[in-house]
């Protein structure tokens, strides 16, 4: 992994510490400490139809959010807030977002530490 963040697929997927002031879709590159909370928006592609699927897991294997998402957190003016989880252990955490009505994907590694 080049960053704390690799994402691909259909679907962007963007995490970022939720202290800091981007709400946005702008990538973030620095370390991300162990307990830190992190917020998650996806932009989905112009084809993909909600709701989608999201799946978080941690370094253990463990699903530690699984959750259906109608209107998708984009971190534009008007869409709904970034999703936000703890990583409370070191490791990498794996994101899953799928399209409940079509092929569109999005998966992401995030590393802790």
């Amino acid at each position: 992994m080049s960053g704390p963040i690799e994402s691909s697929g259909d679907i962007e997927i963007y995490c970022h510490p939720a202290r800091s002031s981007n709400r946005g879709t702008v990538p973030f590159f620095e370390k991300i400490p162990q307990g830190e909370r992190l917020s998650l928006v996806f932009v989905p592609g112009e084809t993909a139809d909600p709701p989608y699927s999201l799946k978080v897991f941690s370094p253990s294997g463990t699903n530690i959010v699984d959750s259906l998402v109608r209107d998708p957190p984009t971190g534009a003016p008007q869409s709904p807030p970034p999703i936000e989880f703890v990583v409370s252990a070191l490791g990498v955490y794996r994101i899953e977002i799928r399209s409940r009505t079509g092929r569109h994907r999005g998966d992401a590694k995030v590393r802790v530490g």
